[in-house]
């Protein structure tokens, strides 16, 4: 087929502008709302059809260069070619499309908090492990591939993470390791402390991991290697992180998410407020240092466990309940809690969850969200149950890439 000349309008969630020939509607990555492109058909994506540009023919005041050689080929960032103002303005046209979709107004007052410094920011990395002849190296996915890249540097990621990939990799070579398929990584913001994490295919074999981790640990003089959990401080909190934990990667605009959270929640001293899918405790923590009285909700038990072990840290008072959010909400009777704050994976609520958040009619909700659709989608179940939505923000936790995070007040009617 014929390369094709197409004028992108609009952007669209997953980083892609989407552009309208002939009455067929195309994702076009890597070009811009506003530009003619030349692009190649690259397959279908959700019943569209995508395509990728290979040529600017007329370029957006926007458009910038993009300082990452793997840029176009690896499939982590989306957004490098676009100046990092207008990568804010796009996010908000996403959600803003996202919202009317499900027939929301995204409040005009909606602010967009983006960083002063948009690189460098990821405190941990997730890397595939990639065997060259005898030798082992990492890297990432190619963009909407299964295969593999190996890279040398990642400008999103914090550069203490880049430098330890080739340490790793080659102790690995030389301890003849087999059967290699990812490694995680993670920094402590404010420490020395390095959390590492090697996984193999068909579960971990037997293997020299404490001779490995003194190899390696002779190669990173600068860094503390730890293989349990390590500290993350918040404000004047102090919380443990183990590598099966969620945590989010972006540790100088979780202080601005969970900010914004906590002035949306404005909880008062004595009253008592839910924090569901509360991982390991750190908004838990948060609201109980302001007085208020915390039942956290959390299913995996790794994170209940860590969660009870950071309040007693942190001297804070944090109930938790194990379990399922729908499934401990049923238990909680009318008028025992006045608010709640829920950060639910990207797949959003269950809708049972949401019908026990009506029937409970806490006074205020705030709802975190790392997905406009599923996020748009939650709200309207909740506004048609009797809520409004009276604030809105936009937290950029992922520049360079097509991820929004979002957050949302609502109160009861």
């Amino acid at each position: 087929m014929a390369p094709l000349i197409l004028r992108p309008t609009a952007p669209a969630h997953g980083g892609a502008s989407v552009a309208r020939d002939e009455g067929k509607v195309w994702l076009v990555n890597y070009a811009l709302p506003g530009e003619v492109v030349e692009a190649e058909p690259r397959g279908r994506q959700g019943g569209v059809a995508v395509a990728a540009a290979t040529q600017v023919i007329e370029p957006s005041p926007h458009r910038v260069a993009a300082p990452c050689p793997y840029f176009g080929a690896c499939g982590g960032c989306q957004l490098q070619h676009a100046a990092y103002a207008h990568q804010l303005e796009l996010k908000r046209q996403v959600v803003e499309e996202a919202w009317a979709r499900a027939g929301l107004r995204l409040p005009p007052d909606t602010a967009v908090l983006g960083m002063e410094d948009p690189w460098r920011y990821r405190i941990r990395g997730e890397f595939e492990a990639i065997r060259e002849g005898d030798r082992w190296r990492f890297g990432f996915h190619r963009q909407r591939s299964h295969s593999l890249l190996p890279i040398d540097s990642c400008l999103i990621h914090d550069e203490r993470i880049e430098a330890a990939l080739p340490a790793f990799a080659r102790t690995a070579s030389e301890m003849g390791l087999v059967g290699l398929q990812n490694l995680m990584l993670t920094v402590e913001p404010t420490g020395r402390g390095l959390l590492w994490r090697l996984r193999f295919t068909g579960g971990e074999p037997r293997w020299p991991r404490d001779e490995f981790a003194r190899l390696v640990a002779d190669r990173l003089p600068e860094l503390t290697l730890l293989d349990d959990a390590m500290s993350l401080d918040l404000w004047d909190l102090t919380f443990r992180v183990r590598s099966d934990t969620f945590v989010q990667t972006n540790y100088r605009q979780m202080l601005v998410l969970y900010r914004t959270a906590l002035d949306m929640l404005g909880a008062r001293p004595g009253e008592h407020v839910l924090d569901l899918y509360a991982g390991i405790g750190t908004i838990s923590a948060a609201v109980a240092r302001q007085g208020a009285v915390v039942t956290a909700v959390e299913e995996n038990p790794r994170a209940v466990q860590l969660g009870r072990l950071n309040a007693r840290i942190n001297s804070v008072r944090v109930d938790y309940s194990p379990g399922k959010v729908e499934a401990v909400l049923r238990g909680i009777r009318l008028g025992t809690h006045q608010g709640a704050i829920l950060d639910p994976p990207r797949a959003g609520c269950e809708p049972a969850a949401l019908a026990e958040l009506i029937r409970l009619g806490l006074d205020r909700l705030v709802y975190v969200s790392c997905e406009p659709s599923t996020h748009a989608r939650d709200l309207v179940a909740l506004v048609r149950g009797g809520y409004r939505v009276r604030r809105a923000a936009i937290v950029d936790m992922f520049p360079q890439t097509y991820h929004i995070e979002s957050v949302a007040l609502l109160e009861r009617s």
